[in-house]
């Protein structure tokens, strides 16, 4: 290596060791500058993260109740359905909760472990069930439920398939007490009556957080207790017990902050690190060492042809069967993900589906992927077929 070659290469090193200490120390100052800030509670209704309830309050405002948040009970007689999500209450709460079910108020109690609905614990008698995880692709309801309805008499969620719960109770209930998504004398939901009111009690609040309100018939579980009708009017309770700040919610339009006063403190903090970044990472690169050299650009291949190109060539070297499974192989996964279907899924159902949504015939999909192939004659065949379901359905 020449003395001006090596004198640039450590020029070159020198600049982008600089770079990342000029980049660590932006992200340093920015960390200490701006305050950290707690992590919502659980199953907080203005919370996005997966066991928040953002989803929940949103899916009630569509369905068109009018949603309150906050840590005031309404008052006895207001003609509203309350919901607690966690069982964070105080004394005065808890109390203020009670007045406004014994005035014929309607509560829904979504905590299992809470003593408002008065569902005992696994040692008074409750059951302990839990769903298999799921993929994260949506699937039917059927293949996404893990307790059925079963024995039901609660009118308002007789319609309701089942529900995907993710760890919960089944609590014990009478033969003629009312229940519903029961088993075994045990029941998902129940019911109590305080004075001229009622609280529904559920096994499980992980339900109806954002992560799993979309399973199975969990969001029609809300809507049934707390929209019965279009108008209706909810209030989520928070307890004094949530570490989360409870802030007065007010109407899109009040208040004095502008735009730029509600973009949080972290957002202008990754702005910052990425400008500085860039332009620390221009500056580290703004010489350039030597001639500009032109290299050739590879040719993007499609999927499809690689596919068909990758059977052409086992098609000279005499493997027509695997050239015929490959094909095969490709447009099945190409088929799932169009719509949405399970690889693993019954070709069946694939066919079915191909058929309900394009003018090919029933039975033929699933002929061409099941279509064995031993000849060359046969392969040309079955690839006219391929072709012929692909400009179809997939183009």
């Amino acid at each position: 290596m020449s003395r001006a070659a090596a004198s640039t290469e450590s020029i070159g090193v020198g600049k982008g060791a600089l770079a990342a200490l000029v980049v660590v120390g932006t992200a340093l100052a920015l960390l200490l500058i701006v305050r950290a800030r707690p992590a919502p509670d659980p199953f907080d209704p203005r919370s996005s993260a997966p066991d928040g309830a953002t989803a929940l309050v949103e899916l009630l405002e569509r369905s068109g109740a009018d949603v309150t948040i906050g840590r005031i009970v309404p008052a006895p007689g207001s003609d509203t359905r309350l919901l607690v999500l966690a069982d964070q209450l105080d004394d005065e709460q808890r109390s203020a909760v009670i007045d406004f079910i014994e005035a014929s108020g309607v509560a829904i109690v979504a905590d299992p472990s809470s003593t408002l609905h008065g569902g005992p614990a696994v040692e008074g008698g409750s059951i302990e069930i839990s769903g298999p995880p799921l993929p994260t692709d949506r699937l039917d309801v059927d293949r996404e439920t893990n307790l059925r309805a079963g024995e039901c008499n609660v009118a308002a969620l007789e319609s309701l398939r089942g529900l995907y719960v993710p760890q919960g109770l089944l609590f014990p209930v009478g033969p003629t007490e009312p229940k519903c998504f029961a088993r075994s004398g045990n029941s998902f939901v129940i019911v109590n009556s305080i004075g001229d009111g009622f609280v529904v009690g559920l096994g499980d609040n992980e339900v109806f957080v954002n992560q799993y309100l979309r399973r199975a018939d969990n969001a029609g579980l809300a809507v049934a207790l707390l929209t019965p009708a279009p108008g209706s009017s909810v209030s989520i309770v928070l307890g004094t017990g949530a570490t989360a700040p409870v802030s007065e919610v007010r109407e899109i339009g009040e208040g004095e902050d502008t735009l730029i006063d509600l973009v949080p403190d972290w957002a202008w903090m990754a702005l910052v690190l990425v400008a500085s970044s860039f332009v620390v990472f221009a500056v580290s690169r703004s010489v350039r060492v030597g001639g500009v050299l032109d290299e050739p650009l590879v040719t993007p291949i499609a999927g499809s042809e690689l596919v068909a190109a990758t059977g052409n060539l086992m098609q000279r070297a005499k493997h027509t069967p695997k050239a015929g499974w490959l094909l095969q192989t490709q447009l099945h996964r190409d088929l799932c993900r169009e719509f949405r279907i399970d690889i693993a899924a019954p070709l069946v159902e694939l066919d079915s589906a191909v058929a309900a949504r394009s003018s090919i015939p029933a039975g033929d999909t699933d002929l061409t992927l099941r279509q064995t192939v031993s000849t060359d004659v046969q392969l040309l065949a079955l690839s006219g077929q391929i072709d012929r379901i692909r400009k179809e359905v997939l183009t």
